[in-house]
């Protein structure tokens, strides 16, 4: 990470936005409540330029899920969605042995990043880099994608439904793709495994674009 100082700044508030936010509402430890959909200026100039784009092309527009998260609403999500996952099994888990289940652990950490408070190794969306977004209809309507957002399985995939044929699969991966077409044109990376996320800036982005560095450290 080489930080190159871009403010977080809030995400124009014209956007469609999921509403209650879905981590507040769950009770995730936001400081500010009335300030959390925040990016990077340079993330949110492009996310800016992605939406008027996907309007003026397409009968759609994006529709933010989440967007800046601070590590402690980190923590507390990828803490709950470990408690999920034990309970899934009949586990008695506990946040402070979750190393003695490396398999739940390992699930979890494929759609959920560590909260390392390592400096190094921040995750994605504590950087102000990362966000997760969907479609919208014309009326601010999410569109079905085949998933819900955070949906801790193999349909999560961004190219799940390629190869399958029927009417809905089909729909489904027509509108994964085009928002992906839609926010690497303007210079986010997806993850690998949620066909929602999107960065710019930070080390999952640098990665992807075989980067020497990353923009964005933990914000």
């Amino acid at each position: 990470i080489k930080e190159n100082g871009d403010k977080l700044i809030a995400i124009p508030s014209y956007f469609n936005f999921f509403d209650p936010h879905p981590y507040s509402y769950l009770g995730a430890p936001y400081v500010d409540k009335n300030s959390i959909w925040k990016l990077r200026k340079e993330a949110v100039n492009r996310l800016v330029k992605a939406n008027d784009y996907l309007i003026s092309k397409y009968s759609f527009q994006l529709l933010i899920y989440d967007s800046w998260r601070p590590l402690e609403v980190q923590e507390f999500m990828f803490k709950r969605a470990f408690f999920i996952e034990c309970e899934k099994l009949d586990i008695d888990g506990s946040t402070k042995n979750m190393k003695c289940y490396p398999s739940i652990l390992k699930k979890v950490e494929r759609f959920w990043a560590y909260p390392s408070f390592d400096s190094m190794s921040p995750p994605p969306h504590s950087t102000g880099g990362a966000l997760d977004v969907c479609l919208s209809d014309e009326y601010g309507n999410r569109v079905e994608m085949g998933s819900d957002v955070d949906q801790m399985d193999d349909s999560s995939v961004p190219d799940f439904y390629k190869n399958l044929n029927n009417k809905e699969a089909i729909i489904w991966n027509s509108r994964r793709n085009l928002l992906r077409e839609i926010m690497s044109k303007f210079g986010f990376a997806q993850h690998p495994n949620e066909w929602w996320h999107f960065s710019y800036g930070d080390q999952l982005w640098a990665w992807i674009n075989k980067k020497e560095n990353a923009l964005y450290g933990k914000i």
